[in-house]
């Protein structure tokens, strides 16, 4: 979260209100000014760790979240989205996954739209899956690294490429609904200028020539 007062109430009670006990909430916030801190000082008690400090972007926030959580898995929420219903985190993880990367879709913005079903590497080379649809084990992070600070807007595409073509992920899809993403964030409307002049380059070295 940066400066996002007007939404994160929101979004800290759509992950409080899991019927899922099992989990640890970390809050990064880039240095707020405009009563975020506030609000999460009012959550303290459901809050495991939150700090506030200028960071270089999102992905340098999600590398700090990744370096100080704990737990097995990890999973990523602006602070202008929401979890769908109280009910994720137990539909994903009543059971233990046989996997490293579980997805579902979200719901895009106010247009109602479902976003966007099962990928293959062929699909993600020319879109990507929503990150707040995306639980990652911590193995991938050990494995891969964290997210490139290089790409401000779109690194987590090229960290989801990296994951699909590592072999022990054995990305599974889950047909549910897993957010609502907000499409007035960062991605809405900008453009990666360095990710678009890597992406054929990256694509071959991480997928071979047959997906372009």
């Amino acid at each position: 979260v940066y400066n996002g007062n007007a939404a994160i109430e929101k979004t800290i009670k759509s992950v409080v209100n899991q019927n899922y006990p099992n989990f640890e909430y970390l809050v990064i916030d880039g240095g707020s000014t405009d009563g975020t801190v506030g609000t999460l000082k009012k959550y303290n008690d459901v809050i495991d760790y939150w700090v506030s400090e200028p960071d270089k972007g999102v992905y340098d926030a999600l590398n700090k979240g990744i370096d100080l959580a704990k737990g097995e898995w990890l999973y990523f929420l602006g602070a202008d989205d929401r979890l769908f219903d109280e009910n994720v985190l137990r539909r994903f993880f009543s059971s233990q996954p046989l996997s490293k990367m579980l997805y579902g879709n979200v719901l895009w913005g106010s247009s109602g739209k479902i976003y966007d079903g099962e990928f293959s590497r062929w699909k993600l080379s020319y879109n990507n899956i929503c990150q707040q649809s995306i639980f990652y084990h911590c193995d991938l992070f050990h494995a891969l690294g964290k997210f490139e600070l290089k790409y401000p807007i779109l690194a987590d595409w090229l960290f989801n490429m990296r994951s699909f073509a590592e072999k022990d992920t054995k990305p599974v899809f889950i047909n549910c609904i897993v957010a609502r993403y907000a499409d007035r964030g960062m991605s809405s409307g900008n453009v990666d200028i360095a990710f678009s002049q890597d992406r054929e380059k990256n694509i071959k070295e991480i997928f071979g020539l047959w997906n372009l």
